[in-house]
């Protein structure tokens, strides 16, 4: 004989449903090259658009900053603070892209644009941990590759 959930127990199961889904979910969320979406029209006139390449080149660059921490070598080092440096610009470009033509206040872009390039980061991890168990190297994964290529070619053009 089958037992009913009682009305009580249901919200229980549902929360259960949506721990269990969710994580499923988001392991389906999907990148788009950025190159691809750089190449659409208009993205580099609306700032949206703009922005979202910003943020995601940002959060490339901390990913690849934070996989360095606790290097001992110098250069090493070095070069985790040019990528997190690297970041920071694209961030600021992000949060100046964020609030033209609004009435959105700087630390309140700021937080937004933190937190969007926090998620962001943590689908860059998934993705690079993912392709590092394979292949030990996450430039063998063609959207990291691609987009280190792309974000690497807007850097001068973020200074702007």
């Amino acid at each position: 004989m089958q037992k009913m959930l009682t009305r009580a127990a249901m919200p229980f199961a549902i929360v259960i449903l949506f721990a269990v889904a969710v994580p499923a979910v988001a392991a389906e969320v999907q990148l788009v090259p950025l190159q691809d979406y750089v190449s659409q029209p208009g993205v580099g006139k609306d700032p949206v658009a703009a922005g979202y390449v910003m943020e995601r080149c940002s959060a490339l660059y901390a990913v690849f900053a934070k996989n360095l921490e606790g290097e001992t070598d110098l250069e090493r080092q070095k070069v985790m603070n040019q990528f997190n440096n690297v970041g920071e610009q694209f961030m600021g470009v992000a949060v100046r892209l964020m609030m033209q033509g609004t009435t959105i206040e700087v630390n309140d872009a700021l937080a937004r644009i933190q937190k969007i390039v926090v998620d962001l980061g943590n689908l860059y991890t998934d993705r690079i941990s993912a392709v590092r168990l394979r292949t030990n190297n996450m430039f063998s994964d063609a959207l990291i590759a691609g987009d280190f290529v792309t974000c690497k070619g807007l850097i001068g053009a973020s200074a702007k």
